[in-house]
Parts: structure tokens; sequence; C-alpha cells
């Protein structure tokens, strides 16, 4: 680009921005300014050990986290792994004068390794909320390790829980020559598969590798061309008969202008062999390169298939017959900018409960994401002439859209009242779901220190989908997080009904060079009915810790609460990395007889409609208070299946119940303007920093992911 070229754009720019400037002006001077808060937020820690990019929950409330590297290179001759030819190491994408900076100045803590280590070098913690403190994960990395025979860097893996209550973690990344006590350290965990433990009783949280992706070139360990296999960024779904599905990701550190760099396939993983099998190629994945990871795939519970959505579009993968099938798209001609939602354009992804009472009709929702249309209508500036440029001075989008997987036909649509890029969703149980942390502009990325987004979005949102679109109580603008996160947030569900959040990364973009680029901290929200009085309680352990399909369970309460339950529902115990959560999953139990102070209820029917793995148990009293903790119970195929025994004696007439209190009322409808607060002073605080990050932003490095 020509230096008139960069003059006019700068101009352009410059011009945009006024509007946005005044546009958000008129915006902020029509927000509301109610000062209610809706649910609270409290700081957990200062310090998670490891910076919780990729969080996987078990009970107890243990958080196993990953997290990046904390080094830069110098600029430096170096070998490309990939080519085996001499380059210049750019300092990670550092100009001299910033490497400088981090190596020698105020700033050098943060790009030195974490200060957390001292006896070993690892990537990952266990993190107990139950005693808030964390222990770090000796994964014995090596000191040089040749390519391929030793445990590698998890950081960019994908995970899901297995049926045993464990995660599989598969893929990874890369670090070449980062000196820790003296000595280069090397690691490659793109071709791993692992398991992930919690500490228990005979032993401390762990991380071991257990196989390698396959292999169908027969790569020998040294053989230089067995950097051509791996999987960064891959997704990872458990299947009903408890197999691991993983699914695409590419084979080395992004890359978007070499096409052998995509893995556009799908392997499956047998946990109880360790083994996997020959890949098979997904032609959705090939034609959608290079954004196209961590695709969100979903088992459909009628059929039992996978429904996999890439970017814009969507299949049906039958892992049987290895067939892919195209189902509905969303057609983003019509969405007004929106791009397409793989990294690291996305927004996030969530399931709303599934009841027996609809046959367990699921709807997919993709909410937020990367808006590359100007509020005049004009393209906004990109870092590249390529449809998947960064885009660092878009705004997020405000934008959701859903459909049925079983039997959608096409695309609905409707808006939050916030917009941001890269929010993460949790399911609550009551029904609704929360969003939390994200970005105001631009979208996920950067090398570490450098973001490709600012302008946190601090306000949690909670969706509704009982109220009926357009009407009050189904979107609630929440409690502001004490934290900005933006690149490598993570959220998930408590077992007392809050929820943590953590990780952001790469995440003062702004200010690369005073400003700490990661948080260790965890916060909790608490939504609305945290706060409601007298909550009710189970009896716990239940007196059903391990139950199988269609299996009738005895739910016991601490007092004589059972005819004030409304709902009882199992929610997954999940993982999340990147605002992309395939574990999260949410369904409706039937209640079958109540008693005084218990319940009779009957597990899900089949794996197709709830994994097997473990479930946190929700019961939900007629105000929307759910219980003070949830019970656990791990669902398989092979657990006993005995009913449990009821007393007829015992049973009393099943309650009938008014209206469903509306989120945040506390068992009291809400006031008229509950569900649309927004506070003027963000409104105006959000575009003015898009400014100075637009005309900022302009020299801005092409996908330095």
């Amino acid at each position: 680009m020509t230096a008139a070229t960069r003059s006019l754009l700068a101009l352009a720019v410059i011009s945009a921005s006024s509007s946005l400037l005044t546009t958000g002006a008129a915006a902020a001077a029509n927000a509301s300014t109610d000062p209610v808060a809706v649910g609270s937020w409290v700081k957990k820690t200062q310090n998670t050990g490891v910076i919780p990019i990729h969080m996987l929950h078990y009970p107890g409330d243990k958080l196993l986290m990953i997290e990046r590297a904390h080094y830069i290179n110098p600029v430096m001759p170096g070998i490309d792994p990939t080519t085996n030819q001499s380059f210049t190491n750019s300092g990670d994408g550092f100009t001299q004068a910033q490497y400088d900076s981090h190596t020698k100045g105020a700033t050098a803590q943060w790009f030195q390794g974490n200060l957390n280590f001292n006896d070993f070098l690892t990537d990952s913690a266990e993190y107990n909320l139950g005693v808030n403190n964390y222990t770090l994960i000796d994964r014995q990395f090596p000191l040089n390790e040749s390519l391929s025979k030793n445990t590698g860097y998890a950081f960019c893996s994908g995970h899901a829980q297995l049926a045993d209550g464990t995660y599989a973690v598969v893929g990874g990344d890369q670090f070449w020559n980062r000196l820790f006590k003296g000595v280069n350290r090397t690691s490659v965990g793109l071709r791993d598969i692992r398991v992930a433990t919690a500490s228990n009783a005979t032993g401390p949280a762990s991380i071991t590798k257990v196989a390698m992706i396959n292999n169908p070139m027969n790569y020998g360990p040294d053989d230089p061309n067995i950097v051509n296999l791996g999987r960064w960024y891959p997704s990872v779904v458990l299947m009903p008969n408890e197999d691991a599905l993983i699914i695409g990701g590419q084979k080395e550190y992004f890359n978007p202008t070499v096409a052998s760099a995509n893995y556009p396939s799908y392997e499956i993983f047998h946990p109880t062999t360790a083994t996997t099998e020959v890949p098979v190629n997904v032609t959705l994945l090939q034609t959608k390169f290079p954004i196209n990871l961590y695709p969100v795939a979903y088992v459909r519970p009628q059929s039992g298939d996978i429904w996999m959505q890439v970017y814009d579009d969507v299949v049906l993968l039958d892992v049987t017959k290895k067939t892919e099938t195209p189902a509905p798209g969303l057609d983003l001609t019509k969405q007004n900018g929106l791009m397409g939602r793989n990294f690291p354009f996305v927004g996030t992804n969530f399931i709303p409960m599934m009841s027996y009472r609809d046959n367990y009709q699921m709807n997919a929702w993709f909410c937020g994401g990367v808006n590359t249309t100007s509020p005049t209508g004009q393209p906004m500036p990109r870092d590249g002439n390529q449809w998947y440029s960064n885009c660092p001075t878009c705004s997020g989008s405000a934008r959701c859209n859903w459909i049925d997987v079983e039997k959608g036909t096409a695309w609905a649509d409707e808006d939050m009242p916030i917009a941001r890029s890269q929010p993460t969703a949790v399911n609550l149980p009551d029904g609704t779901v929360v969003l939390v942390s994200g970005s105001g502009t631009g979208h996920q990325g950067g090398v570490y220190g450098q973001g490709q987004a600012t302008n946190p979005v601090l306000e949690a949102v909670i969706f509704d989908p009982s109220v009926p679109k357009g009407q009050t109580g189904r979107w609630t603008v929440a409690a502001q997080a004490p934290t900005g996160r933006h690149y490598h947030n993570s959220a998930t569900l408590l077992e007392d009904g809050t929820v943590v959040t953590g990780g952001g990364d790469s995440q003062n973009g702004a200010d690369q060079l005073t400003l700490c680029p990661y948080d260790q901290t965890l916060d909790i929200f608490s939504p609305p009915y945290m706060a409601i009085a007298n909550r009710p309680s189970f009896v716990l352990p239940l007196a059903t810790t391990a139950g199988s399909y269609g299996q009738q369970i005895v739910l016991q309460f601490t007092s004589a609460v059972a005819t004030t339950i409304r709902q009882v529902s199992l929610i997954r115990y999940a993982s999340g990395t990147h605002s992309t959560n395939l574990d999260q999953r949410h369904v409706e139990l039937q209640i079958v007889k109540y008693g005084s102070d218990k319940l009779l209820v009957t597990l899900p029917p089949n794996a197709n409609v709830a994994q097997p793995g473990n479930w946190m148990v929700w019961a939900v009293d007629s105000r929307g208070a759910p219980v003070m903790k949830a019970g656990t119970i791990n669902l398989r195929a092979s657990n006993p299946a005995t009913n449990a025994v009821w007393n007829e004696a015992d049973t009393v007439a099943a309650p009938t119940f008014g209206a469903k209190p509306l989120v945040g009322s506390g068992g009291v409808p809400p006031s008229p303007q509950a569900g649309s607060v927004t506070k003027a002073s963000g409104a105006a605080a959000a575009v003015a920093s898009s400014l100075s990050l637009i005309v900022g932003g302009l020299g801005a490095l092409l996908f330095n992911f």
C-alpha cells in the first residue's frame, strides 16, 4: 500500500469514526440510567497459577487450566521447522524497541515466563475453588524435545469430557528455544492425545499423554515430515458410544496463506484402547479454510449424528457411514457485515435447556461476533484485502442467530442489548443463559502481548428463552464485572449456581508497553437467583451417584420443600476455551412423583440426549431459586440401572404453578426498565476507545495470531 493510499484511508477512517462518535453519543443520551444492578460480582483470587485460557471443570469445583507460554524470542536468525530454511526471527511480532522494553524495562517480568514457575516449566495448573488455591501440574517437559517423542505443549488444544469424568485434551501448539533455568526448551504438542484427571485421594491432578493423533503417512518420530501432521485448534466431541470425535484444526501455528497447513478431517479416538482411526476428510472444512478452526459440533438428540457449523455453513456428519450431508447454513449477506463465527471472528455458542416436554428440541445459538460494516454502511478498513483479513477496528456485533438442529430449515435472528465479540455463554440452572466477557472492538488473536481487541464489555447479559421475543425479561443487562476479559477468556457454571470467569491474554493491545498483557484472576458472578432467601437444599451426596438412561432416581431434600420445585435438570460438567464450549448441555428431567421432602425423577432416555459423563443435578423452585448446591451424578449406559424404591404412602399431590418469574425478579415481577439497563457513560467511552484504536491501528500486521 502506497503512502498516498494510506493517507486517504486514514482520512476515511477518521470521518467514519466521527460518525461513530455522533451515533454513540446519541445512543448514550437515550440510554436508561436505572441504577439497579442485576446480579453481582466478586473477585475470587488474584493468582490462579496459570492463565485460565482453557478451563476444564470437575466435581468439587476443581478447575484444570492451561495457558500460553509467556516468552518472546529475540530478533535473530532461526530455522523454520516446516521448511528447514533459514529466516530472521521477528521477535514474535515485536519491534526491536518493544523487544528491548520487554526484556530490559519495567515490563520485562511479564515476558520472561510465568513468575509462578520455580521448580519446573509447565503450561497447566489445577485451581480448587473449595480451598481457593492452585497447584501447578508438572508436565515433565523435556529439555529439548525431538519432534514428537515426548509430552508436548497443550495450549491451543481441543477437549471434551469423557464418560468416566476425565477429559480428552487433543492437539496443541509448539514453542521453540524458550529459555528456562538457563536451558533452551522446545515443546511440540500438536500431535498429542492426553487424558486430564483432577486431583483425588490417590494423587494430584495430571495431564498425561496416552496416544498420538492418527499418523496415516507412518512418519517416524524423528522424520522432519512429521511437522506436517498436527491439530492446532481442533474440536473434540464425546459421542454417544463413549468414543471421542476429533474434528479439524490445522497442522501448524495459524498460516492462512498456505493451504497445506489445513487438516480438514475428523478422526475417532477410542479411550478404552487409546487408539485412533484413520482420518476422514470433510469438504466443508476444506472450503472454509482458513477460517475453519474450533468448528462447533453437537450430537443431535434424535438422530445421534453430528451437526457441525463452520464459518457460515453447516453439515451433518454420519461417522458410521462416513458421509457428509449439507444442512441449512446462515446467509451472511443478510446480516449487515457479520463475519462467520470461527476464530478469530467468533461470538459464542450455546444450546438452551432441552426438555422431555417437546421431545428434546435442540436449538443451536450463536451470539455476538464481528461486524465489518460501519454505522454508515461502509466497509471498515482491514489489515489486508482478503476476506479473512484482521479487523482490529471493527465493532463487536449484537446479532444472535439460531436454528433447530433437527427440524430447522432457516435461521432466525435477533439482537442482544449489547454488542460484543468473543463473549462466553454459560447455561444457568433456572433455564436462562448468561453471556460474559468479550470486547466492544476487534476480535480474537494476537501474539502474546499484542492483542487484536480493545474496549472490554463488562456487563453480563442474561437471556431467558422462555420469554417471547421482544418482551421484557428476554434480555436483561446485569451487573458489571470487575475485570475486562478479551482474547482467551473462559467461564463455567459452579456447583452453587454462580459463574466463574477467568482468562485474558494479549488483551492490552491499546498499550503494549505499560500494561500487563495477561490476567491470572478469577471473578465470580452471582445471578439474580442467588439473592433469593431460603433456597432449597439437597441431601448430599445424592442417593444415586452413578445412573443409567431412563432410570428413576430419588432426590431427597433437607426439608419439606419438594412441592415448591418447578423444575429438575442436569447440566453437564464442561470445558471451554476461545469462547467455545461444546461440552455444555442442559437437559430437563421429568418429575414422576412428589413427596413432601423428595422427588422421583427420570433420567434422560439415551446418550443422544445426554452424553455419558459427569452431570450436575439441579432443582429450581417456583420463585426461580436453585438448590444451594448441585448434586453430582455419572451417567453411562453401563452403570447400574435399578429404579429407586418409592413408597406410595409418601406421595402427595403434584403442585400447580403460575407464570414463571422473570429474570432478576427474585420471585417478584421486575420493574419495566429491568432488562434494558445500559450506562450512558459506557456507550460514549466505547466509541471514544474505538476511535483511538482505529487511528492507532492502521499499521497493525496481518494475522499475528
